[in-house]
């Protein structure tokens, strides 16, 4: 949970050992002298106490990005799941371009889409009425999930639970299991349970899907046109052709046309008239794609040199004037996670741990796949990494099942012993629920890791809500009821 104190270290040695792109900090960047004064409060060896990298290393490590050229950063979603979220994709973004390796041949490019319509065109954002968009749960406080029209799990939960601001009755999920993989898991389960009328639409029945009032069964991608990754920024649109029908298998698609159409709107007949619809401003059908590999965008480099940066100041905003307007601190910082030996010494001597969450084996996806046998023949059960010296302290050994604590919950995980972790955090893995176990819990609550987590808002990112899945505090000890070995 310390990636952006991390990043603000390497920016501090590129600025103070003025290793940054000169020209480019000068042409296409707003902000530059107060984010040197923000940079400049955390030197290599506050960032050791934070992260507990040698300030050594920070600095080599920031000569190495800043020096070699081209260089590029790539992050996953792990980093955005705590308090940090936003301030970690700016500072890294920030990285990226005081280095001058924003948009240039080997490092990070605004890759160019075919023209076809984005998401939100094809979703008809623009048309959701402005008394509707005002209700969208957290949108005043949480203002960047606002502008990309996400909601914050947990304001659903509580409009169920309280019935405030507004009560919700309904709720729709595709391809979700947020029983697994939401934070608070007991909460989630409760809300769900209480919801007047639940919808799920999935392959499976997970224990999510347990829940609905109705089930529909999904189709995979083998079971529906679709073109492939249009909404990611990868500058390819990839045309997936059906090939079999299962049973009255939809795919999702044709759900939403045929509910927009029940509720009076305007939506398409078929999904195939819906990619057309998406293709058109390339001159193009889905008839004449479907068996083309892929389409790609015409690509161009350093775009900025033309047309500027899509920002109010038309240059990158290290200073961002978006967050000051909406009262966010404009420049990014470190906040130190809500659940820490540091931020709460007290309840780190009951919970002495660091338990880092999500770890992905290769055979799973989230929570998808555990029902898939030769999938489980590679991993059976969930596990949790565990330093030699830590398992020493409390008699576990490697393969024992062990339970992880914290003040929300438990969860039963087996031990991997490996000195590839530091002796005072563990890292568990997430997603973990059992087909096998027939009864519609599925055992949602022996290895849900998500038991342990907290969705206290007082801990979200402040602009964007993300929840704190990512880094907590817990003990553990070993189970006594391991299975016999013969």
């Amino acid at each position: 949970g310390t990636d952006t104190a991390l990043a603000l270290g390497l920016a501090n040695v590129i600025v103070n050992e003025e290793l940054y792109d000169k020209e480019f900090v000068e042409k296409y960047t707003y902000g530059w002298d107060k984010f040197v004064e923000r940079v400049r409060e955390y030197p290599p060896e506050r960032v050791e106490k934070i992260t507990w990298v040698p300030a050594g290393k920070v600095r080599e490590a920031a000569r190495l990005y800043a020096q070699t050229k081209p260089a590029c950063i790539q992050w996953g979603v792990a980093i955005e799941q705590t308090i940090n979220c936003t301030d970690n994709n700016r500072i890294l973004t920030d990285l990226m371009a005081i280095t001058g390796n924003l948009d240039v041949p080997g490092g990070n490019v605004f890759f160019v889409p075919p023209p076809i319509r984005t998401v939100s065109q094809f979703g008809l954002h623009r048309e959701l009425p402005a008394e509707q968009r005002k209700k969208q749960l957290g949108g005043d406080t949480y203002k960047l999930a606002r502008r990309v029209a996400l909601v914050t799990p947990k304001m659903v939960w509580d409009a169920i639970l309280t019935g405030k601001p507004y009560p919700v009755r309904a709720v729709q999920l595709h391809g979700s299991n947020p029983v697994i993989t939401r934070a608070n898991a007991t909460e989630v389960y409760r809300a769900l349970s209480q919801v007047e009328f639940l919808v799920v639409a999935d392959f499976f029945l997970t224990p999510t899907a347990e829940l609905a009032d109705v089930f529909l069964p999904a189709a995979t991608w083998l079971e529906m046109n679709y073109i492939g990754s249009y909404f990611l920024r990868h500058g390819y649109i990839f045309p997936r052709r059906k090939i079999v029908q299962i049973g009255e298998c939809w795919p999702d698609h044709k759900m939403f046309l045929e509910l927009g159409k029940r509720m009076g709107q305007p939506w398409w007949d078929t999904v195939e008239e819906a990619l057309d619809y998406i293709l058109e401003p390339a001159g193009l059908t889905w008839e004449e794609i479907k068996d083309k590999p892929y389409i790609r965008g015409q690509m161009e480099y350093r775009k900025h040199e033309k047309k500027g940066f899509s920002t109010p100041t038309g240059k990158v905003e290290l200073y961002c004037t978006t967050f000051e307007k909406w009262g966010y601190d404009p420049l990014p910082k470190y906040r130190e996670i809500p659940e820490s030996p540091i931020s709460q010494p007290e309840l780190a001597k009951e919970y002495p741990y660091i338990l880092i969450t999500g770890a992905r084996p290769p055979a799973f996806f989230h929570s998808e796949h555990r029902m898939i046998p030769w999938l489980r023949e590679l991993q059976p059960d969930p596990i949790v990494e565990i330093h030699p010296q830590t398992a020493a302290k409390h008699g576990i050994e490697d393969g024992d099942w062990v339970y992880l604590e914290s003040p929300r919950g438990r969860a039963k995980q087996r031990a991997k012993l490996t000195t590839g972790i530091d002796p005072r955090v563990v890292a568990a893995q997430h997603g973990w629920w059992f087909p096998e176990i027939k009864s519609p819990d599925h055992g949602w609550r022996k290895s849900n890791i998500n038991l342990l987590t907290d969705n206290d808002p007082s801990g979200y990112d402040p602009a964007m809500g993300s929840t704190n899945l990512r880094v907590l505090l817990c003990k553990l000890y070993r189970a006594e009821d391991q299975p016999k070995t013969e």
